[in-house]
């Protein structure tokens, strides 16, 4: 028996309504995506410029201990400038006392010194990584936007002929019954049409009685569930050609 021609129209707006619901959101998702491709962009540029913060701060440091250490040098000149003009071995010692201070001075500036021009070494590497790791990162994100840039073509295309071919169709419900349809998609999460399958409403999964189910399977008539209230219908299973003998 054939279908009423009203609910295979029905059955054939869910149909286009569910599609072009499902291209919606994805076009809903996108800026989302974009913005985790603007997030990872972020993330390697401040990459960089933390380690190049980072290495700017090791010369600040290396520049002032290299003045610490100018500084102790002018003294240990001006201290052998001196020893010619000692005259008591006191002052001789506390001379050489002064000297040994100042070496001692140098020696732990220069120390450190060394300590961060090692430690330059390694930040320089950390800067180089963190510019190529941005590199990359800038590749893929152009690469990603371009993507998503063609996806928002395709799926604003594909909403735009859903809707079209939603406009044709709904031309083909009875305004009352078309009214329904709409409310329920609104009540229902987008679906006002549902199959049964066995006794069971498929959107709801509550069990129908007998004699609703008898109905449905004719499909020669609008009927609702009596739980969600939605349009059933019943799709009958294709029947699978014989093996040959």
């Amino acid at each position: 028996m054939s279908l009423l021609p009203s609910l295979t129209a029905l059955i054939a707006l869910q149909a286009l309504d569910t599609a072009a619901d499902s291209a919606r959101k994805r076009l809903a998702d996108l800026p989302a995506a974009e913005q985790a491709i603007d997030a990872r962009l972020a993330a390697a540029s401040t990459a960089v410029e933390t380690a190049k913060a980072r290495l700017a701060a090791n010369q600040t440091a290396r520049r002032a201990l290299e003045k610490e250490v100018a500084g102790v040098d002018s003294r240990l000149a001006r201290f052998d400038d001196h020893k010619a003009s000692v005259k008591t071995n006191h002052e001789y010692t506390a001379l050489l006392h002064e000297i040994s201070t100042a070496k001692a001075e140098k020696d732990a500036v220069e120390e450190r010194l060394l300590g961060l021009m090692e430690e330059a070494d390694t930040i320089a590497s950390d800067v180089k990584a963190a510019d190529e790791a941005r590199v990359v990162v800038e590749r893929e994100a152009a690469d990603a936007r371009a993507t998503i840039t063609a996806e928002r073509r395709t799926v604003e295309a594909e909403v735009a002929r859903l809707s079209a071919a939603r406009s044709r169709d709904a031309a083909d419900v009875p305004v009352p019954l078309l009214a329904k349809y709409e409310q329920l998609r609104k009540q229902r999460r987008g679906i006002a049409v549902a199959r049964v399958a066995g006794e069971l409403c498929e959107a709801c999964h509550v069990r129908l009685r007998p004699t609703v189910v008898q109905q449905i399977r004719r499909n020669t008539e609008i009927v609702s569930c009596d739980s969600c209230q939605r349009i059933l219908f019943f799709e009958p299973p294709v029947e699978q050609p014989s093996p040959a003998s």
